[in-house]
């Protein structure tokens, strides 16, 4: 109703300002002045279903516009949501007795690379798994697992104490007591999740 009646208002302005500037163009610039009522009564015959599609075209773009505008947060949200949902929540394994387990992810400790192989380090045991740890960091929640070195990726949930080493690189002890070094290039994005997930867990 808003839109309407501002749109109403642009037209009905539009009808009356057009013989407006008619009168004094003609007034200044030549000998014949152009009459007021003359030139609106002409604009309205002549012109007023120009306007009336022009500027009503002219909101339709805005409405369009604004419309976009205001479900861009959502499908980000959504897309977020469908993310969250794609993360990987557990990891089928097999023991050297080739049986089939699942291993919850919010259990493990780390995952440390052992070519081909990578090792997953669990709160019981490890597991040795068919897989790369690119390809696996991919799959895991990022915010929960962090890569701190190129051949190994740990579970912030299970650091309990980060030092550092004083030459770029830190040491992390985990909750079971396990000690892991963070190499520099990881470090600045390591501490960054590490502080944030804490903060949150404060909260």
């Amino acid at each position: 109703m808003i839109r309407l009646l501002v749109i109403s208002a642009a037209i009905v302005l539009h009808l009356f300002s057009y013989p407006i500037l008619v009168w004094m163009i003609s007034k200044t610039f030549y000998y014949h002045t152009f009459s007021y009522w003359q030139t609106f009564n002409f604009g309205l015959s002549a012109y007023f279903i120009k306007t009336v599609i022009i500027y009503g075209f002219s909101l339709l773009v805005v409405v369009l516009w604004n419309r976009k505008s205001q479900s861009l947060p959502l499908k980000e949200k959504v897309d977020g949501q469908t993310n969250e949902q794609n993360f990987i929540r557990s990891i089928l394994i097999s023991d050297r007795n080739n049986k089939k387990q699942l291993l919850e992810v919010k259990d493990i400790l780390y995952f440390a690379a052992n070519s081909p192989y990578i090792t997953i380090y669990h709160s019981s045991k490890k597991y040795l798994h068919t897989e790369t740890l690119r390809s696996l960091e991919n799959q895991l929640d990022g915010k929960q697992f962090v890569r701190i070195h190129k051949s190994h990726i740990v579970n912030i949930d299970k650091v309990s104490a980060i030092q550092s080493r004083q030459n770029g690189d830190y040491d992390i002890t985990l909750l079971e007591h396990t000690t892991l070094r963070v190499s520099r290039s990881h470090a600045k994005n390591f501490k960054s999740k590490f502080s944030e997930h804490n903060q949150l867990a404060l909260k």
